[in-house]
């Protein structure tokens, strides 16, 4: 490297790393990302209700309210189905739709909901099939049933 020449390094997953200068630096493409909110709570945990980068949107885990009254359903199917009404809007918003899901990952917050959730689950993504986890766990609020996060790549 020449002396006096300014590098900065990126790393990549392997962690090599690559070296530019700083010309190549400023001509560099900068990653461009687009922030989805569809409540105010969101702010309250600091985060996005999906961040989009390139061809990946990644949903951030999302339960059962309904925006518009900011009610949580008693049931646990009801709480899955406004969940993925949830995560639709999300992808709508990011120019993403369900069928671009890659990977899931529930979280039921008791064995006993399974039965009740597993339908909803397969109305989506039946024909769908996304790389997917199931996670039984204590949830942020007792009355709390599920919580769904999504990826999806749309390349």
């Amino acid at each position: 490297m020449p002396s006096g020449q300014k590098y900065y390094g990126v790393a990549d997953r392997s962690l090599s790393l690559t070296l530019y200068s700083t010309k190549e630096a400023k001509l560099a493409k900068k990653p461009t990302r687009k922030f989805i909110s569809l409540s105010e709570g969101e702010k309250t945990y600091s985060m996005s209700r999906a961040v989009v980068q390139g061809d990946w949107c990644f949903v951030s885990g999302t339960v059962g309210y309904n925006y518009a009254t900011g009610e949580l359903p008693e049931s646990a199917a009801q709480q899955t189905q406004n969940t993925f009404t949830n995560i639709m809007a999300a992808l709508k918003q990011a120019e993403f739709e369900l069928g671009h899901t890659i990977r899931v990952q529930y979280t039921v917050s008791d064995r006993k909901y399974i039965k009740e959730v597993l339908p909803v689950i397969k109305k989506h993504f039946g024909n769908i099939l996304p790389a997917a986890t199931m996670v039984i766990a204590d949830l942020v609020d007792e009355k709390m049933k599920v919580e769904i996060e999504v990826t999806c790549f749309k390349g």
